[in-house]
């Protein structure tokens, strides 16, 4: 992955968890906020399992994770504020380490 790939990588997840986590909270009540942010997940987590042959075999297995979490965020845990929210915020921290790891060479 270049730098310029990573930059933005880092830069998309620092915007989610501060749209999760932002505005004293209301962002997470927000139910549009707490799904494009699941579905975020769930593409870093696809992203990260499709490539991973060109990495190494860590970001595989984290997608597996970010996958599963996203998709407990957005079936299992839709009432539950403060569990999506922490959900999503961990999601988001293995859903871009698994994108790295995928994109290793």
């Amino acid at each position: 992955m270049s730098l310029a790939g990573r930059i933005i990588l880092i830069l998309l997840s620092l915007f989610a968890i501060y749209c999760m986590v932002g505005k004293n909270g209301r962002g997470v009540r927000n139910y549009i906020i707490r799904h494009t942010v699941a579905v975020y997940v769930m593409i870093l987590g696809l992203l990260s399992i499709l490539k991973s042959s060109l990495g190494l075999i860590q970001g595989f297995y984290f997608g597996i994770a970010a996958l599963a979490i996203s998709i407990l965020t957005l079936f299992v845990f839709k009432k539950d504020y403060k569990k999506c929210q922490i959900l999503n915020i961990l999601g988001i921290i293995i859903g871009t380490i698994a994108t790295h790891f995928a994109y290793i060479r």
